[in-house]
């Protein structure tokens, strides 16, 4: 198994601290935080606005729906030895979407929800598309940080939807209340997110540390074997 060599650990030692952490952590943080937000008004009856029940949803089907076109997109960036022109990188994109044309689905959603459900997910789109650039230059350890990453997420999500639905049918067999099932989903969705983003929040953390660094890998159960994750074929 190929990994980073000892300057690039000496990199991690020396050169993250946590606020270099901070911009790589604020968006999931902000959404763990929303998502307790929610949280704590499902609990307190009537109090549960409209927009969060939108914003929750949006953010919801947005993980859902992106989880292969993110791993797609890493996937190449990771491979790629420069990064593309305009066009070629235009093309990769458009590719990756046929393959995944939720993500089309969801951005027409969104738009349709208003500004502040659209800006949020082209900041979103924007910064995972970025990647296409600037991975194809980064280091060895980035590139793999950016791989655990999107299989993470990946990994974290789905597990997360199986439980949440999981627990949203136990409610229909355990309960005779008509309302039951519904204030369970109602729980279960803003808790679901709390966990993700939190999750998510730590990852950021692990794949930042010198641990990471000398021996990289999955947060959880192997996806594939470890020289996936680390033996990089260009492309």
């Amino acid at each position: 198994m190929k990994k980073p060599d000892s300057s690039e650990v000496a990199i991690v030692a020396g050169q993250d601290p946590a606020l270099r952490l901070v911009p790589r952590l604020l968006p999931d943080a902000l959404a763990f935080l929303a998502s307790l937000r929610i949280v704590w008004l499902t609990l307190r009856p009537g109090q549960l606005d409209e927009r969060s029940m939108n914003w929750m949803t949006s953010v919801l089907a947005g993980e859902l729906f992106t989880f292969f076109f993110v791993i797609g997109l890493v996937e190449v960036a990771t491979r790629r030895r420069r990064p593309p022109t305009l066009w070629v990188g235009l093309l990769i994109i458009a590719t990756l979407l046929v393959f995944c044309p939720t993500v089309l689905m969801l951005a027409k959603w969104s738009w349709h929800g208003g500004v502040w459900m659209f800006l949020p997910f082209l900041w979103s789109m924007g910064e995972r598309l970025r990647q296409l650039w600037t991975l194809p230059h980064a280091s060895l350890l980035e590139k793999i940080r950016a791989r655990a990453l999107a299989f993470d997420r990946f990994q974290t999500g789905y597990v997360g939807y199986i439980a949440m639905f999981l627990f949203m049918f136990a409610s229909f067999v355990v309960s005779d209340d008509e309302h039951f099932p519904n204030l369970a989903a109602d729980l279960a969705m803003p808790t679901l997110l709390a966990l993700f983003f939190a999750i998510a929040c730590i990852d950021q953390i692990r794949v930042h540390g010198e641990g990471f660094a000398r021996s990289p890998g999955l947060l959880w159960y192997k996806l594939r074997p470890d020289p996936w994750l680390t033996k990089i074929d260009p492309i």
